[in-house]
């Protein structure tokens, strides 16, 4: 790239903002990009569509041996211990940037393991820590998290006991699960399941639970989901019907799991913001070196100021997004506690990050089409899949209006169960209709 663009990569960043470790650790993973990712990534979308992922997998065990996703695993079970929102993000924008269906991939299994490596559960990580770990052969993990993306907030406090229909209960030595779960990514793959649910009775009294389940298991089924975007990792709903896991497998416990899936959550989303920034990267490269050789006039098309304003225009969005989910995961990293990184202050932080990028990506990958023109949405090049990437993963996992809800949440109390006297007043009225009509 460097007679396409001359710019200085070490400036991306604030100076001291990234350890030695970090840099190491996305100059190996930009380098994996370049070299194993980019030339084939137009494989891995038509053997997707062929129903093959024997590529895709090729490269998630390259991956392992570079340390991802096992890097999440603690160190007394064989891993890093790799806990840095800073260093997943790294990793996020540079797996991005070759192909965003590998970094969705690995960031599920990560986050699928998370809660365990937080909550020291001994029993999960000892039983499925090395299969992530071996040398040979792949394994995934799914975070299970929500019932249907329309409900994409229903493991906010508001909504906690009303959206999410999973439930979960104790029988004996074991935990028995129902419901559905929709959107799961690794679905179909996944040895591993990282479950959402309500211990209890349900409605309101339901206890927040996560809950690990090993694949196949008796009642555990899998539909695959057709779709635009991402197309290699395997997005999918799974359907659980009486399935029963070890009691131990529940990640911590009472009070405990709630708040691993609130800080799960605002992993999962400054994970994306990152993934957004490096397809947006990825777009904006494609585009640069597009717009280098074609001659308009008799010179290359980016010497021409309405191309170069555009051009400027994608490199702001490109930047901005960084800087924002630069900066919500060093002041996520500085905070001490499960607590404190669960908050409603955390969740808003990541929420925005996450809302930034996604527009970001999907406003650079547009820009990028109209320079490009008709070449854009061929496949000759990679734009299209950048773009069809990018506006998946702003509409996947939450709604991005809806995500917007838990950044208002880390600036006022907010709360869709807001008592309304408005609407108190006008429900005795119709029952007091009623009653006259009787």
């Amino acid at each position: 790239m460097s007679d396409i663009c001359i710019e200085d990569r070490e400036r991306r960043f604030p100076p001291g903002a990234l350890k030695e470790a970090d840099r190491m650790l996305a100059g190996s993973l930009r380098d994996f990009a370049d070299r194993e990712v980019i030339p084939v990534r137009r494989e891995l979308d038509r053997e997707a569509r062929s129903g093959e992922d024997a590529r895709f997998r090729e490269l998630a065990v390259k991956l392992k041996k570079l340390g991802l996703p096992g890097a999440i695993i603690p160190e007394e079970h064989g891993g890093e211990g790799l806990l840095s929102y800073l260093a997943w993000c790294l990793a996020m924008e540079e797996l991005g940037r070759g192909d965003a269906s590998l970094a969705v991939s690995a960031a599920a299994s990560a986050l699928s393991l998370r809660p365990a490596a937080l909550a020291a559960n001994g029993e999960v990580l000892g039983r499925f820590a090395p299969r992530f770990l071996g040398e040979e052969g792949d394994f995934f993990a799914s975070p299970a998290l929500f019932d249907e993306p329309a409900l994409g907030d229903d493991l906010n406090p508001d909504l906690g006991a009303l959206g999410c229909k999973t439930r979960v209960k104790a029988s004996g030595e074991w935990l028995v699960l129902a419901g559905k779960k929709a959107w799961c990514v690794n679905a179909g793959r996944a040895g591993l399941y990282c479950v959402a649910g309500l211990l209890g009775g349900g409605g309101v009294d339901g206890e927040p639970a996560l809950v690990y389940c090993e694949a196949p298991a008796e009642g555990l089924e899998v539909r695959p989901r057709e779709k635009a975007g991402l197309l290699p990792c395997s997005l999918g709903d799974i359907y659980l019907d009486e399935v029963r896991t070890p009691l131990s497998w529940r990640a911590a416990g009472p009070g405990e799991d709630a708040h691993l899936l609130r800080e799960g959550l605002a992993f999962q989303r400054l994970l994306s913001a990152a993934t957004a920034v490096g397809i947006a990267q990825g777009a904006f490269e494609e585009v640069l070196a597009f717009t280098s050789d074609r001659l308009a006039a008799g010179k290359p098309i980016r010497q021409h100021t309405v191309c170069a304003v555009m051009l400027a225009d994608m490199a702001e969005g490109i930047q901005s997004g960084r800087d924002v989910y630069v900066n919500a995961a060093l002041v996520l990293d500085s905070l001490e506690g499960l607590a404190a990184r669960a908050s409603a202050s955390s969740l808003s932080r990541a929420s925005l990050a996450r809302a930034h990028c996604c527009r970001a990506a999907v406003e650079v990958t547009n820009r990028a089409m109209e320079l490009m023109g008709s070449y854009g949405y061929v496949t000759d090049y990679h734009l299209e899949k950048y773009w069809r990437d990018a506006k998946m993963l702003q509409l996947a996992e939450v709604p991005a209006e809806q995500l917007k809800l838990d950044v208002a949440r880390g600036y006022y109390e907010f709360s869709f169960l807001h008592p309304n006297p408005l609407y108190e007043e006008l429900r005795k009225r119709k029952e007091a209709g009623a009653r006259d009509r009787r």
